[in-house]
């Protein structure tokens, strides 16, 4: 166990557990602060405490990186526990307000609410490519995950990861659908490495017209741990 002390009476506290004794920790720290927080004056509450407790990522897995030879970056959005019409509606969005060509929308899990209406996760990717702070811009009109929109902020490669394979019991991402007009052909200039990486992946996608492929071909590939099931 780790113990930090920060400035202004912070203390950080770091330890790890096996799954018995993490629940045991947090069942003695439940009833601990249930019983101080009672015993607290109501006119000094000059502390706060936050316990945060995550599962160690240990689960192997694997994705592909946004980036493109030439410093320049495809659109990769990672939605969550969302709604599928309304991740449709926002890929629409997104391609009148930005000019893109069509999103790839692969799903992860998907089920169906009270209402009967789907949700579920889905990794969705646009090929047109954008400098690396239009990415994040294009990302912050969405509701997509905020682990996933920060993580070139944390990772030494500086690149938006999506999965591409399996991890434990589950199978890579499915393939779901193309977001965009199948009858049509896009000029916006897209990133070869990434279309042949599709295409090879999943055969059975259906084409999308492209005029402007750039012609590279490195695509970077990511293995990393994941502590989600």
């Amino acid at each position: 166990m780790k113990i930090k002390d920060k400035e202004s009476s912070q203390v950080k506290i770091n330890l790890n557990l096996d799954r018995k004794n993490y629940f045991k920790f947090i069942n003695e720290v439940e009833k601990l602060g249930k019983e101080l927080e009672y015993k607290s004056s109501t006119k000094n509450l000059t502390y706060s405490i936050v316990v945060n407790g995550v599962k160690v990522p240990n689960m192997p897995t694997g994705g592909w990186a946004n980036r493109c030879e030439d410093f320049k970056f495809v659109i990769f959005l990672d939605f969550d526990n969302s709604l599928w019409w309304q991740v449709k509606t926002q890929l629409e969005f997104l391609m009148e307000r930005f000019d893109l060509s069509p999103f790839y929308v692969f799903e992860t899990e998907s089920k169906l609410d009270c209402n009967n209406e789907e949700y579920g996760n889905y990794n969705c990717a646009c090929l047109s490519k954008r400098r690396f702070f239009e990415v994040f811009e294009i990302q912050n009109e969405t509701t997509c995950d905020i682990a996933h929109k920060n993580l070139p902020k944390i990772y030494r490669f500086r690149s938006h990861i999506l999965r591409n394979k399996g991890k434990g019991n589950k199978p890579r991402p499915k393939f779901k659908c193309i977001i965009g007009n199948l009858k049509k052909t896009y000029n916006q200039p897209i990133s070869s490495a990434h279309l042949d990486f599709i295409r090879k992946a999943y055969p059975e996608i259906p084409k999308i017209k492209y005029s402007n492929p750039d012609r590279l071909t490195k695509l970077w590939l990511s293995n990393y741990s994941t502590g989600s099931k």
